[in-house]
């Protein structure tokens, strides 16, 4: 048997969110799922900056029951595809040159506690399912690429873009471990008579919407969790996301891929997509792609880029200092606070600090002043 601890949380992650739950929360909910009560022979001690769900720690399970060695302390690493570690860990200082991740996790033999004589380490090396999907780009912006989401979540703590993929890998874990036990979805499945595979219509027919929830009769909802008090208006679109509490969306608004967290508002037709809020977030216009947008930030009307058409790098911005990142798409870090206004143009990756409002230059805005002064000058000059 293993049994997990995390005696603590690392400081800079208390303020942050996983599913819409702290990540104080949403560790402790996965440790109670998964530990037992009897007495356990191994017991793992995890650091205070790891990002893990249940099915993460199942991993880490299975690789230590399949030992045979005789070490009384084991570490790992996490071995993942190319394109999960381009996607997902390409930017993290934990990564080793063999392209495997180092997890901040230490395995103890209990028993040797009670016996003195020499600690021998080993490294065990572990893997977690994955589901790769063909991407077809349009040709104009980069041939077709293979995505590939791990369906267990390990990922060490080194940065706040770390939480946009810790949410992305989460949701897939989630809808892979929750759909499938699904008998409804199963049943409507079974029934539906779309031209796909059952594996592609399974997860589009799952969904688990609070009672108190108001979904308009015409809004599309596949594959997603709504939660209590949610209002989604009329042609909305809801693919394979989560909605916390009281999450307003508007008419004609679509997302995809995304957790929105509680009393976040998603104005009219505007688009998020692969993104998260946090809470109290307010988002208008768009789209808005690939970006993190932290409690009380908001953007008007702003162009977020995610993708470099030359192809190099992101640049991320971290504690350790400025690190790359792989993937080709990347889109901006809204600080808590941050407000972001009408007019305005955001770099790939960009990291907007909290507090901070950005705006176009003044000479460009367009006041009432101004054009009665332009309309004035025109009429002197007879136009």
């Amino acid at each position: 048997m293993v049994h997990f601890l995390q005696d603590k949380i690392y400081s800079k992650l208390l303020r942050r969110r996983l599913l819409c739950k702290s990540v104080e929360q949403f560790n402790g909910r996965a440790l109670g799922a998964i530990n037992k009560r009897q007495q356990s022979e191994w017991v793992v001690s995890i650091d205070d900056n790891l990002l893990f769900d249940s099915s993460g720690l199942q991993a880490i399970i299975e690789s230590i029951n399949r030992y045979q060695g005789h070490a009384t302390e084991l570490r790992f690493k996490l071995a993942l595809s190319k394109e999960a570690i381009r996607d997902y860990y390409s930017h993290s200082r934990y990564l080793d040159d063999g392209g495997k991740l180092r997890l901040p996790l230490i395995a103890n033999l209990r028993k040797h506690a009670k016996i003195k004589r020499e600690v021998l380490v080993e490294t065990l090396t572990v893997t977690l399912p994955e589901i790769r999907t063909p991407i077809n780009y349009p040709v104009s912006l980069m041939p077709t690429m293979i995505n590939s989401t791990p369906l267990a979540l390990l990922m060490p703590y080194t940065c706040d873009h770390d939480l946009l993929f810790a949410n992305q890998i989460a949701l897939f874990s989630m809808l892979a471990s929750t759909v499938k036990k699904s008998p409804m979805a199963w049943l409507k499945t079974f029934f539906s008579r779309t031209p796909r595979s059952v594996r592609k219509r399974l997860p589009l027919k799952w969904n688990s919407i609070h009672p108190s929830a108001n979904i308009h009769s015409t809004a599309v909802v596949e594959g997603s969790i709504i939660g209590p008090g949610c209002q989604v208006g009329a042609h909305s679109v809801i693919r394979f996301s989560m909605l916390g509490n009281n999450v307003q969306l508007r008419d004609g608004a679509k997302i995809e891929f995304s957790v929105v967290d509680d009393n976040t508002w998603l104005m009219h037709d505007l688009v998020l997509v692969s993104s998260i809020t946090e809470q109290e977030v307010f988002l208008i216009n768009g789209p808005y792609q690939f970006s993190i947008f932290q409690k009380g930030s908001a953007a008007f009307a702003t162009i977020m880029m995610d993708y470099r058409a030359d192809g190099k790098s992101h640049r991320i911005n971290t504690p350790t200092g400025v690190k790359n990142y792989q993937g080709r798409l990347l889109g901006a870090l809204l600080e808590e606070n941050a407000k972001v206004l009408g007019g305005t143009l955001l770099a790939p990756s960009v990291t907007v600090p909290h507090d901070t409002h950005i705006a176009p230059e003044i000479d460009n805005i367009v006041t009432a002043k101004k054009l009665i002064k332009a309309n004035t000058k025109a009429s002197k000059n007879g136009n």
